[in-house]
């Protein structure tokens, strides 16, 4: 039977770079505020063979690969996180008045997006059963500046979740609980 109790609703909040303990490292990187929450999906592509006798009809499914999306946006308009997680993002400081502070980002392609372990938990909530450690990602950054009588600024996260071929077991997407839990 069902239990109601387990129906859970309510923010998130997002922390990139800790330690297989679970731990906030210190240069991590943590948005708690979120404009329509925080998705995490995952995706698994096949190979579906088929044969002359079955025409277009597979014959069965062979898992080919499975890869991992968080998608949200944030108003927290802090390019100190940005330049973090984006190689394209730099921060110039005056060299004559150190107040004055600028961020830019280029669009040149060829940079490698910087991949760590993520957890997304619930806002407000202790309970390590309800989290989502991430074991690899790469957070792809974009800006929607509207500039709106009834919105405001905020950052696109579109992070991308790869199997980790360092982790146990090998090609770890993520893990739902505790993940100091040992066998």
């Amino acid at each position: 039977m069902s239990d109601v109790n387990k129906i859970y609703a309510g923010p998130g909040i997002f922390v990139w770079d800790i330690d297989e303990d679970g731990a906030e490292k210190p240069e991590s990187m943590t948005i708690d505020l979120t404009q329509g929450g925080i998705n995490f999906t995952t995706t698994t592509t096949y190979f579906e063979p088929t044969t002359d006798q079955t025409g277009t009809a597979p014959v069965k499914s062979i898992s080919t690969g499975t890869t991992g999306a968080i998608n949200f946006e944030t108003p927290d308009m802090d390019f100190e996180k940005v330049i973090k997680y984006n190689p394209n993002a730099t921060k110039v400081v005056d060299g004559t008045t150190p107040s004055k502070v600028k961020y830019q980002v280029t669009g040149l392609a060829g940079k490698e997006l910087p991949q760590k372990r993520a957890v997304i938990k619930p806002q407000g909530v202790t309970d390590p059963s309800r989290f989502i450690y991430i074991e690899s990602v790469g957070i792809k950054f974009d800006v929607n500046a509207a500039f709106v009588l009834d919105n405001n600024l905020r950052l696109t996260i579109a992070a991308m979740a790869y199997p980790s071929l360092n982790a146990i077991p090998k090609g770890l997407l993520y893990t739902w609980g505790d993940i100091t839990a040992t066998a």
